[in-house]
């Protein structure tokens, strides 16, 4: 039975997720009013989501290194002194370069947070000798589908991006580094503490993780911006698209570990592409605003259980301590949400966003395909 001290580290574990979703989600709901008023085109937008992508990748060794040596206490700290001021100093930047280089420092710390509150998670289900990993990611996409309403809220009537980030920071700055005061430390491990390159198994593994990046960095990038452009939907029904795909989501991973539990690991990532395929295509090809909601709804349903599936399989497979696999892992993965939403911009120049987006069917389709060879040794 969990003791009263992990029972706290799981609360404050929960909390840590839903912050770093409610950070992020002001961001990805206000793309929209950043694109109008930076004149940007998809083109131009995608480059400011790659230096969005290039800095989460190069934050994912600091997070490993951090998390390893100093614990995931103290990397969490770190992580969320940073994250909430450069949302703010996005909303402040007066050009295109400079707001790419606020977002690249965002998503920098916002990986090192994300290998923290992993380890956490992972050695939590050591101690409760079961999985949770799925219901500490759930409060993920809750603080996106808080964070979301509220952008959706403020969209709709105009508030300013400047004091719509600058309230977002005044919440989760103080709230996710009290929250790393409930957290236990992880137990010494003798395994290499600094960012290694994954292993066979980590990387196996870490295919599907790309693959499940990509389709989480579409929807976060694009499913505002695709009602806005294809469906010409209001600000504040744009916004819903994402704020729709965050709750599904979260909804998907409260059921999550009870589905490893049931079925394994295997089946139900490949239950989830397939689900991640259906909601692709009807999000890309529907032609109403209320079936393309849809579409967007159901692929977060079929995403919700990939990333804590995956993560909590990288743990045990290697020599590595968690955190130096989680981030090996999550670094392959974080290549997919690099190459692919500015791809889809690329892409859309040609094809138009609706026909670009419809790439996003073969990755859901090649993602359950991955998942034999990935877990078969693990469930």
């Amino acid at each position: 039975m969990a003791s009263q001290t992990d029972r706290r580290a799981r609360a404050g574990t929960t909390a840590i997720f839903f912050m770093t979703g409610w950070t992020y989600a002001a961001w990805a709901t206000r793309i929209p009013a950043v694109k109008y008023e930076l004149g940007l085109s998809p083109g131009t937008l995608a480059a400011t989501i790659g230096g969005l992508e290039a800095g989460a990748i190069v934050g994912l060794p600091a997070g490993a290194v951090l998390a390893a040596r100093l614990g995931s206490r103290r990397a969490l700290r770190v992580g969320f002194w940073i994250m909430p001021a450069a949302l703010v100093l996005a909303a402040l930047a007066p050009t295109l370069a400079a707001v790419t280089a606020a977002l690249a420092a965002m998503a920098a710390a916002t990986s090192v947070v994300d290998v923290g509150m992993n380890a956490q998670g992972v050695e939590l289900e050591r101690r409760y000798e079961r999985p949770i990993l799925s219901g500490l990611h759930a409060a993920h996409p809750a603080g996106l589908a808080a964070g979301g309403l509220l952008g959706t809220a403020v969209a709709a009537v105009g508030v300013p991006v400047e004091a719509h980030f600058a309230a977002v920071a005044a919440v989760s700055l103080p709230g996710a580094t009290s929250a790393t005061f409930l957290l236990v430390d992880e137990p010494a491990h003798d395994g290499p503490r600094t960012f290694l390159r994954p292993s066979r198994g980590l990387l196996v593994l870490g295919l599907i993780a790309f693959c499940a990046f990509l389709l989480d960095g579409a929807a976060y990038n694009w499913s505002a911006v695709h009602l806005s452009t294809e469906h010409h939907a209001g600000p504040g029904v744009a916004a819903a698209a994402f704020t729709l795909f965050s709750l599904t989501l979260a909804a998907g991973r409260l059921a999550g570990d009870r589905l490893v539990e049931r079925f394994g690991r295997t089946r139900l990532v490949q239950g989830c592409g397939l689900v991640a395929a259906a909601g692709s295509a009807l999000a890309s090809a529907a032609p109403t605003t209320a079936l393309s909601l849809a579409g967007w709804s159901l692929l977060g349903l079929g995403l919700a259980a990939l990333a804590p599936t995956v993560l909590g399989a990288a743990a045990g497979a290697g020599d590595a301590p968690p955190a130096v696999a989680i981030a090996g892992v999550t670094t392959v993965g974080y290549l997919g949400s690099f190459t692919g939403p500015p791809a889809i911009g690329a892409l859309a120049e040609i094809t138009g966003l609706s026909a670009a987006l419809g790439a996003l069917v073969a990755v859901s389709v090649l993602l359950a395909l991955l998942a034999l060879p990935a877990l078969a040794d693990r469930g």
